[in-house]
């Protein structure tokens, strides 16, 4: 996807950025024509995206391997994803340390609040909230510089 252009979220201290993802038109048939562009699931991705987040892994899993078209949806299906596992691979990892795996956990779940809210909040601007290191790698599983069976 060429064109993409960021601006910058936050303060820009800690290096969060976020795509502004142009919407795609064409005649399919699921289209929302209140953001214009198409999903593949006949739900609005205002829904989509912040769905994503609800669970550690299953909504988003779910909503990747059955939405297709929508890059913004996919994007916060695929944070979710790396977010679920690194945090619980850390908290595998540091159980013996007494309270970081709760820490851990904890950070997550408000990892996952604030990419929620920013999913809902940012479904009109099609402007893709990034958690850094994990964004990246979130966006280059959407966009196909990084191939992964999804």
């Amino acid at each position: 996807m060429s064109g993409h252009r960021y601006e910058s979220v936050g303060d820009g201290n800690i290096g969060v950025e976020s795509e502004v993802i142009t919407p795609t038109q064409s005649s399919g048939t699921n289209v929302n024509d209140s953001v214009g562009y198409e999903t593949t699931i006949p739900i609005h991705p205002r829904i989509l995206a912040p769905l994503s987040y609800i669970l550690p892994l299953a909504p988003a899993l779910i909503i990747l391997l059955l939405e297709r078209r929508n890059t913004f949806v996919r994007l916060h299906a695929w944070q979710s994803i790396i977010l679920g596992l690194l945090a619980g691979t850390a908290s595998m990892l540091l159980f013996w340390i007494p309270f970081i795996p709760s820490l851990i956990q904890v950070a997550a779940l408000f990892a996952g609040f604030l990419c929620a809210y920013h999913a809902w909040k940012d479904s009109d601007t099609l402007t893709f909230f990034k958690l850094g290191v994990i964004g990246d790698f979130a966006e280059r599983q959407v966009l196909g510089t990084t191939v992964l069976p999804f």
